[in-house]
């Protein structure tokens, strides 16, 4: 990826977590400190990267955990409380999948 690509790519989700603390948090998320309305989340990671929802799994019973990925490689992990606010706890590049032969253990 070129740098200038990948320069934009860490600008924007910075922007976004900067937009962020603009927000209040409560206190579900208030760990994370950089939450935002899920479906606001959501449509910026389509919009703006093409990142789709790969995978999600709970975190108890009082979140979510969700990766969002695209073609390009990008990803991103975000985590939503049962309020719906969102917090992007990782992203990067260079996803890939790896898939487990059933016959080997993981």
């Amino acid at each position: 990826m070129p740098d200038a690509r990948k320069s934009l790519l860490v600008g924007l989700k910075t922007l976004i977590l900067a937009g962020a603390l603009a927000v209040g948090t409560n206190a579900a998320s208030a760990q994370y400190q950089y939450c935002v309305e899920h479906r606001d989340l959501v449509a910026h990671l389509s919009e703006q990267f093409q990142e789709r929802q790969f995978a999600f799994g709970l975190i108890g019973q009082m979140a979510i955990m969700e990766v969002y990925v695209a073609d390009s490689g990008s990803w991103t992990i975000i985590v939503t409380d049962v309020a719906g606010r969102s917090c992007i706890v990782a992203a990067g590049e260079h996803w890939e999948n790896v898939v487990i032969p059933t016959d080997q253990d993981a």
